[in-house]
């Protein structure tokens, strides 16, 4: 997959794509700041799979990548994330560590492949909340603690506990340093 900004200082961004276009076929993603209709026409005329507008959200970025890949067949191992030794399964719902099954709940599986899907970024409680409760639940952002601390121990008879990480008064991040 080719993320290509059409903006690129001296060169005419559509004529790289015209360019990717004679020689391969690999799926390109335009990401830029023209949000004209007229361009997104050109983008897609000339060849781009997809055309996202500045400012956008990683988790629209992410998903737009995901659909791409799934659709012009180049996503690999039916959608496993993989971390280390943890392997997601998102289409069967089910997580390995070391290949040892571990059980989650519905709410800690979507939890833990939201972690996966932005390793490394900052997630507030609210994000999280959102995505995972959604905007219509009952409850209140304090579940979202719960939740973590419910996975972390799941994930600690492992030592994968230790990849979420508390930001204090901001949410969580999932890494390695």
């Amino acid at each position: 997959l080719i993320i290509l900004d059409i903006m690129i200082p001296g060169i005419n961004g559509l004529d790289i794509l015209k360019s990717i276009r004679k020689n391969i076929e690999t799926p390109v993603l335009i990401l830029t700041a023209k949000e004209e209709l007229d361009d997104k026409v050109k983008a897609f005329e000339i060849g781009a799979n997809d055309y996202l507008t500045k400012p956008f959200y990683m988790e629209e970025l992410v998903a737009r990548v995901y659909a791409i890949l799934r659709t012009t067949g180049k996503l690999k191992n039916k959608n496993v994330l993989q971390f280390k030794d943890l392997h997601v399964d998102i289409n069967e719902k089910r997580v390995f560590i070391n290949d040892c099954e571990i059980e989650l709940q519905n709410k800690q599986f979507n939890l833990l492949e939201y972690f996966l899907l932005n390793k490394g970024c900052i997630l507030l409680k609210e994000q999280i909340y959102d995505r995972i409760w959604g905007l219509d639940s009952d409850s209140t952002i304090e579940i979202v603690e719960v939740y973590v601390s419910n996975l972390r121990k799941k994930l600690s008879k492992f030592g994968y506990d230790k990849y979420i990480k508390t930001k204090r008064k901001v949410g969580y991040i999932f890494d390695d340093k």
